[in-house]
């Protein structure tokens, strides 16, 4: 698996230097020699799992929300169906608890205890189990996060039951209403959760722009983190070039210049994005009688949605 990298636009950028080297008399003291550099967005999907479907081609133009790569989702979808019934039945027991409990009611109560007391120790069990592993880096952080939530809401779910079962032998109904409407809150906010943790099996872009490159496909297991997708955004294509320390005052943020390729239509404009606090010697590579020496001053300029360029171009820029 390779990611895309500046290997090539670094190559680039020193082939670059020393066209400037050698046409830095041509007259022109306002034309540099730079090239056109990728800001690549790396997406990654923040659970792992089985890689089951990417609807998606390298080259594609692809829209914000639009689904990239998706997991297996078969856990998720039964941990939100366990969250969903606890949530209506925390609700049922909101709505009846003006009622008054029943002997019927404490044992139901009761049975319900148990079951979270159940819950409870499993949850302990797979604590015990995974904390450890992810402490040796065997499993992953997420996969220790979520263990870790639900020995939270297995305890949160017995301390509950027993609080359930204790307003239910009291004889003052308002705080039993108000703890039956906080448990009913409470498995909400785990249904809510469960329904989050499903949607992250499909991993979608938050961008606009294409496809680069695709790194895994279906049935292949990827880790939490790792990158799934390439992505260059409509506007992540910027020009780079390197001026000397006594052209420097001339130039500033905002400002526009022209940018020319080889073969292109026509030249672009693009906006000054950034110009470097620090100067830098020219590389070794190219020194030369006239170059040797010379401070130079590395300017970014951010190109338009839309252009023809592609990274690693030798550019013109024109000031």
């Amino acid at each position: 698996m390779n990611f895309p990298t500046k290997a090539a636009t670094t190559v680039t950028a020193i082939l670059a230097l020393g066209l400037y080297a050698g046409c830095s008399g041509a007259g022109n003291d306002q034309q540099f020699v730079g090239y056109v550099e990728a800001e690549w967005r790396y997406v990654a999907a923040p659970q792992s799992g089985w890689v089951i479907d990417s609807p998606i081609t390298e080259g594609e133009n692809i829209s914000a929300g639009q689904v990239l790569v998706v997991l297996d989702d078969e856990q998720q979808q039964a941990q939100l169906d366990e969250a969903a019934g606890r949530a209506s039945q925390a609700k049922a027991q909101a709505e009846d608890i003006s009622n008054g409990a029943r002997p019927s009611e404490i044992r139901a109560l009761e049975a319900q205890l148990g079951q979270a007391e159940a819950s409870l120790a499993r949850a302990e069990n797979e604590r015990e189990r995974i904390i450890p592993l992810v402490k040796k880096g065997i499993e992953s952080a997420s996969r220790g996060d979520q263990v870790e939530a639900n020995y939270k809401i297995a305890k949160a779910a017995v301390t509950a039951a027993k609080e359930a079962i204790n307003i239910a032998t009291m004889a003052g109904r308002e705080q039993a209403r108000i703890a039956a409407a906080s448990g009913h809150q409470a498995a909400q906010a785990a249904a809510k959760q469960a329904r989050w943790r499903l949607d992250q099996r499909s991993v979608r872009s938050l961008i606009e722009g294409r496809v680069e490159e695709i790194f895994h496909h279906p049935g292949e297991f990827v880790a939490a983190g790792v990158p799934l997708v390439a992505l260059l955004p409509n506007d992540g294509l910027k020009a780079r070039f390197y001026v000397p320390q006594d052209r420097l005052t001339g130039i500033q943020r905002g400002q526009t210049v022209t940018v020319n390729a080889d073969g292109a239509e026509s030249a672009v404009s693009a906006v000054i994005s950034h110009i470097a606090d620090t100067a830098e010697f020219t590389p070794p590579v190219i020194y030369s009688a006239e170059s040797r020496g010379k401070l130079v001053f590395l300017v970014e300029a951010s190109l338009p949605v839309g252009n023809q360029l592609k990274a690693g171009m030798p550019v013109d820029i024109t000031l």
